[in-house]
């Protein structure tokens, strides 16, 4: 199994988005005057595993427009088929797509791809809710043309600290677990590698590694305690086995991956308590 990080441009976010305030403040804040990150990637994860090549996520577009919250970063040679074929690769060789979530900085590369995609049926579900399709228009975020993707659930076994799963391969080595918070659907994908590693492809269920150990929910998220609940899953199981830890906008992403660098109890992900 090899896995490349695909970077599809890049995105300033404000401050209040990173670190967010509590109670009626913490959504409210990323539409008031703030400043600004430095570019964060856009990243979306490239899996070559026996004679196929998955995909996690597919980027952004350079056709995206900025929202109050987010100013992005993104030329035509960045979108997916140029940001593939910089990792050596080709887009005509994608077998399938499997979706983290169903917001524009990871579903956008989408026109580019003729394979299966797949999203869990429960994000399918809120992408579909009519909350998910005013805001998609008040922010001018729509999703892309023959946005169609077929429905999954996590009916498979416990998989670590996850209650469900769901394998994408017949050995097991590909697994989709529920990740809630960011989305009320999101889902992460765990790739093990030959020495029995867990590689996290996270999309945003959290922004960065900082976040995860600070067990700080996001501003975007409906519900903050579900956000939470989910950081302390993923950190049980990070405690519980060697795990390469990899959001889709840290900027550590990319090296932690090169390096194969675990995250460490000792680094603040300690056991939580079983639920």
């Amino acid at each position: 199994m090899r896995i490349h990080a695909i970077r599809t441009g890049s995105v300033r976010v404000k401050r209040s988005f990173l670190f967010p305030r509590q109670g009626l403040r913490r959504q409210l804040s990323l539409f008031l005057p703030d400043q600004w990150s430095e570019p964060l990637p856009i990243l979306c994860w490239a899996i070559e595993h026996e004679d196929r090549l998955l995909l996690v996520d597919t980027g952004e577009s350079s056709k995206v427009r900025n929202i109050p919250f987010a100013r992005f970063d993104v030329s035509l040679e960045q979108e997916l088929p140029g940001a593939l074929r910089a990792a050596g690769l080709s887009v005509g060789d994608v077998s399938e797509v499997i979706l983290t979530h169903h917001h524009g900085d990871h579903v956008d590369g989408l026109p580019h791809v003729r394979a299966p995609v797949w999203l869990h049926s429960r994000e399918l579900a809120y992408a579909r809710s009519p909350f998910s399709a005013v805001m998609r228009r008040v922010l001018r975020q729509p999703l892309p043309s023959g946005f169609s993707p077929q429905a999954f659930d996590l009916d498979g076994a416990p998989f670590g600290a996850f209650q469900s799963s769901r394998s994408f391969t017949a050995d097991g080595s590909i697994v989709a677990v529920p990740t809630p918070g960011h989305t009320p659907g999101h889902i992460s994908v765990v790739c093990i590698d030959d020495e029995g590693r867990h590689i996290m492809l996270a999309g945003d269920a959290t922004d960065t590694l900082e976040q995860l150990q600070a067990r700080r929910a996001d501003a975007i998220g409906p519900d903050p305690a579900v956000h939470v609940a989910t950081l302390q899953r993923i950190g049980r199981h990070c405690a519980e086995h060697p795990t390469v830890y990899l959001p889709s906008h840290d900027p550590e992403s990319e090296e932690r991956l090169a390096g194969m660098v675990t995250v460490m109890p000792r680094a603040g992900l300690e056991p939580a308590p079983p639920d």
